[in-house]
Formats: C-alpha cells, structure tokens, sequence
C-alpha cells in the first residue's frame, strides 16, 4: 500500500474514530465536550473534531505557547 492509499484509508476511518471519542466521553457521564484529533505522517496531517475550526485554532495556539512554559501535570497528577 503506498503512502496515498493509507492516507485515503486512514481518512475513511476518521469518522469512525470520532464517533469512538463521542460515545467514550458520553460513557463515562460527562457532557459533550470540544475536542480535535490530528494525525501526521505520509506528508499529509489529518484532522477531524467536533468545535468550530476558529475554537480549534484558538485551542491549538493556547497549546503551543504552554508547551513553551515549564510542564505543568495533566489534571489527574494533581495532589
């Protein structure tokens, strides 16, 4: 399979792994919460989410310049 055909294949299964994340998040009783998946690789990155491009890119810069602070821990290492 060259590198076309598994990016074509991996777009297909996008919607799949979407409603996944969805039925993961409404099982564990929580609301529907925003959220964006990318993945990279084959020369191509891919994404699919739920939020209004604008709220993802405003997410994406508010994630890039935390990574540029010292790490803070994930929510569930806090003490």
């Amino acid at each position: 399979m060259d590198e076309f055909e598994k990016q074509v294949k991996l777009a297909m299964l996008l919607p799949e792994i979407a409603q996944t994340i969805d039925k993961m998040i409404e099982d564990a009783g929580l609301p529907p919460q925003p959220w964006s998946l990318y993945t990279w690789g084959g020369h191509r990155c891919q994404y699919i989410g739920n939020a209004p491009r604008e709220d993802v890119k405003k997410a994406m810069k508010e994630t890039l310049d935390r990574w540029n602070e010292p790490q803070d821990p994930p929510p569930h290492k806090f003490s």
